[in-house]
This record gives C-alpha cells, structure tokens and sequence, in this order.
C-alpha cells in the first residue's frame, strides 16, 4: 500500500520531478520565477476587484466596480523563494523524513529552488518508487502511476498536494470575466503542465474518478489553439484550469502556495458566483472555427495529434485518450457529426465538414497575412539591431573562420548560427535540432554564436565582444558553459583581455576549466583570424 508520504513525493515527481537513475537521485523542481508574487487587489472605497489599467499609462490599478483608481500598493505581497526554502526546511523535508531516511539537500537562485534526495544509501527504496515510472527520467513524459489506483483516499489527497505543490500556480490574474451576486471577476487556479502530453487529460480523469471533481477547461499548447498570428506561440506549457473553491480537500506544503490558494477561495466565496463552466463537450458555432495551422504536423505534437486539426480543447483531451470525455461519446448517435459541432444531430457530416472547410479556410487566408505582417516586424528589428550593434556586425565574419577552423578539427561539418536574440532552447525548437540534442530543453541561455556538430550531437560556444575582455564576461561564458556543458567555448574580442583578467589568468588558470577539465579560450579577432592566446 502506498504511503501519505509516498503518494506526496510522486505527486512532487510527476509535477517537477527528474530521476538520476545512475546517480540513485530524485530532484525536484520549485520554480518562483519572479521572486515577489501579488495576490489580490480590492478597491479600498467600494470593495470591487481592481485589475491593470489597459486604457491608460496608470502605474495605478483600476476597480471593475466604481471605476476609481486603486494602488499597486494594497496587494498582498509574498516572498516566493523565501517561503519555499522555508517551506521545504521545515515542512516538506520533515513530512518525507517519515519515510525517507535518506539525505536532502536543497540549492536554487532567484528563479528555481531544487530538492535534492539522495537515495544512494537507500536503494530498494529508490527501486520501488522508480519503478513506477516505467524508466522515464523527466516530467516532461511521466505519467500518474497506476499504483495510486489501488492507494488510500488519503494518500490520493496527498498525490494531488504533491502536484500542486509543484505544478499548481494561484496567480489573481488568471481570472474570468463573470459576474456573481456579489461581485465580480472569478478566480481560477492551474497546474502548468511543461511539455507532457498525456498527463493534462490524466490528472482530469483521475480529479473526477477519484473525487468527483471538474476541471473548468485545459488550455492546450498546441498551435490550433494558440495566438494565430505568431506562429511559434503555441510550443508552450498546458494548463489544467479549476475553480479553487472546488478543491478546498487539498492542502499545500509551501506556504505562499497555500496562502495564494486561499485568497482565491475567499475571493470566489466573496462574490458568491454559481454560474461554473465545466470541462465537457462543447457546441464549436461558426466563430470558434480555428484556422489551419503550419504547425499542425510539428515532430513535437505526440502521434494521436500530428497531422490533425482540432477546434476545441475537448477534441484534442478526447483524441489522447481522456477516459472522462469518453464518456460523452457512449450514448451519442451520430460521432461523426458530434465531433466535429458538439452536438448530435441527424443531419449529414459531409455537409457540415463542406460548411466548416469553407470557413476555416477563409479565417486561413486571413491570419496568413497576419503572421506575414508579423514576421516581417520581427525581420525588421533583427536588421536594425544588427546596424546598431557593433558587436553584431562581428558575427558574421568570425563564424565564417569558426565553422571553417573547426571543421577542420573536428572532421566534421559545423554549422555557427547567431543565437544572440534567442534563447538557446528557443533557437533549437525553431530550427528542428531538438531530436539531436535531447537536453536542449535546459539551455535557456543567450550566447551570443552556436555551433553545431551533428554527427557528433555536440556544440560549440563563442561569446563576441569589441572592448576589451573583463572577469564579467568570462564569468557570463563560464556559466553558459555549465548549463549547456558544449565540447568546447571561446571568448572573443577585437581587443585583448583587460589588465585584471590577464593577471588573474596567469596566477588563476583554473577559472578557465569547466566540466571535467575542459578549457575556455580566449581569442583576439584581427578583421580577418582569430588568435588563440596563450596563458
């Protein structure tokens, strides 16, 4: 029988979990992306909700109610990475002492907090939990362990406070535009769901199979159901959205988590709103019709979506298998007709796919011209960055001499691509080198040039500078290095490095090595080579 204690560090591990099965470790992501959270904002003089003020340059917010200004200042504010680590020392580490002897450990920055369990001593036990996930290593592709079918109802409690407490976020700006009987604007809560395709419909069904609870709706990453006109907007986290005040069983371990939680069920309460959407099959009218999309075939979509296109978020939960909107197909009497509309009528499918082919077409043609008019913007800025910035107009001719030198030494084609404007990760999606390199998911870096052996699945990391070279940007290259751990890293300049550097160098070498003894180089570019200097 899986324990309380069990059943939270799954839930931790299917929200934000890795398994270093070489390393007989479990690590577990935290992530407070901004260090300061706000909760909810009420005007002082009426009591209304009071939301940024899109109409104006107001610093002030504005209340839905009476339409008065309403400071910044009367949120809540709370300290996410503080509470966490807190949280993690003296709540969630405890509670997994209960069963776990093993050791924890807990490092981060103002973005990320890490737990670390090191089960090097403990090895059945790493054994029986790993198992459970059929030899993935990441969230990214784990699934709800089908143990938890057979768990107690409190240990399934503690499965979804474990996930919450990784993948759920309370922000008070995911909110609906409804009105309730005393007051307005209804709060939503979300688990983020990065990259993984089935576990959004899992967690749906096993909400409603275990607790009878709904979802209000899941907001699919896919590109039929994201912003049309920027074609690379849809390769984003999924979101399972619910009403808080629905979920009041499920307690959280990380505190500011728990206290944002809370104000949303007190707001929803507040207003008293009755009026809930839940999560089911639709009527799809002519204006959600979605237009096609270039991405519809992308590699990235999993094998039940590729190559089809969807105009509602329940086809797509119903195509990857949600036992839960099964359901409404049992008793449905014409699927054809009922899939593609949402409803089940006696009329025939070949018509309304003619009607609905004959729009989704025309909305095509539309937001085609939209997203040249789009592309042509982001050209545009690409240009004039590259006129305003001296060190831009360095790249192009050091790559030329880099994929020529390394090539060389390499025996192999190299390909070095400007990757300053991105991030690296970003780049990589959008240039399909995503199947060669499985950790690029990681490199959420900018360096300023890449290259990219394929054959041998490795990169190359070039920083460009025009003045001379300091400890700041050796720093900046040491710690792309340390994330993306490339074959090799140069610094470069038209200038040598600065007295500082060059005295720390002599005395220091070290500092240059990264990842098991590899060297960063530094180069001076003459206009026409680049010279490796020697310390």
């Amino acid at each position: 029988m899986i324990s309380k204690e069990e059943a939270y560090l799954i839930g931790l591990i299917c929200g934000r979990g890795h398994i270093l099965q070489r390393d007989k470790k479990i690590i577990i992501e935290f992530a407070h992306k901004n260090k300061i959270a706000y909760g909810i904002a009420y005007c002082k003089k009426c009591g209304g909700l009071a939301t940024d003020s899109k109409s104006n340059d107001s610093e002030d917010l504005n209340c839905k109610l009476c339409g008065k200004s309403v400071p910044k200042s009367v949120k809540k504010v709370y300290e996410q990475r503080e509470s966490t680590i807190n949280s993690l020392n003296e709540v969630i580490i405890p509670f997994l002492s209960n069963k776990f002897k093993v050791e924890y450990d807990t490092v981060g920055n103002d973005h990320m907090t890490l737990l670390i369990l090191d089960f090097s001593n403990k090895e059945d036990e790493f054994e029986e939990i790993t198992n459970k996930f059929n030899s993935k290593s990441g969230f990214d592709s784990f699934e709800i362990p089908k143990e938890l079918n057979t768990a107690s109802r409190e240990s399934k409690i503690e499965f979804v406070n474990g996930l919450l407490d990784t993948s759920g976020f309370f922000n008070a700006g995911s909110w609906l535009i409804r009105e309730g009987e005393s007051g307005f604007g209804v709060m939503r809560g979300y688990f983020q769901i990065v990259r993984n395709w089935k576990i959004p419909v899992q967690i749906c069904d096993f909400l409603y199979k275990e607790f009878k609870l709904t979802i209000q709706t899941i907001d699919w990453g896919h590109p039929n159901m994201r912003d049309q006109a920027d074609i690379l907007a849809w390769a984003r986290e999924h979101q399972v959205k619910f009403f808080p005040e629905d979920y009041g069983i499920f307690k959280l371990r990380v505190k500011h988590k728990q206290e944002m939680f809370q104000e949303l069920i007190d707001h929803n309460k507040k207003i008293k709103f009755t009026g809930k959407d839940v999560f089911s099959v639709s009527r799809i009218n002519k204006g959600q019709i979605k237009p096609y999309h270039p991405a519809e075939k992308d590699p990235r979509l999993p094998p039940e979506l590729k190559g089809k296109h969807f105009d509602a978020s329940w086809q797509i939960a119903y195509e990857l298998g949600s036992e839960y909107m099964a359901e409404f197909f049992k008793s449905v009497k014409n699927k054809e007709v009922f899939y593609l509309t949402g409803k089940d009528e006696d009329i025939d499918y070949k018509e309304v796919f003619k009607e609905f082919e004959s729009i989704r077409k025309e909305k095509t043609q539309k937001v085609e011209e939209l997203r040249a008019k789009v592309e042509e913007k982001i050209k545009k800025a690409a240009e004039k960055r590259a006129r305003t910035n001296p060190e831009q107009k360095l790249y192009a001719p050091v790559s030329v001499w880099l994929e020529k030198h390394f090539s060389e030494k390499y025996g192999e084609q190299i390909k070095f691509s400007d990757t300053s404007s991105f991030y690296l990760h970003k780049f990589m999606l959008d240039n399909n080198l995503y199947d060669v390199f499985e950790s690029y998911e990681e490199y959420r870096i900018k360096p300023d040039l890449v290259g990219f052996l394929l054959s041998s699945k490795k990169i190359i990391l070039a920083e460009v500078k025009v003045n001379e070279m300091t400890l700041k940007d050796l720093g900046q290259l040491r710690g792309y290095c340390l994330v993306s751990k490339p074959e090799l890293a140069i610094l470069i300049s038209k200038k040598e490095p600065s007295i500082t550097l060059k005295k720390l160098l002599k005395t220091n070498k070290e500092i240059l090595s990264f990842n098991d003894g590899r060297i960063i180089q530094i180069g001076v570019w003459d206009g026409n080579k680049l010279k490796i200097m020697e310390f």
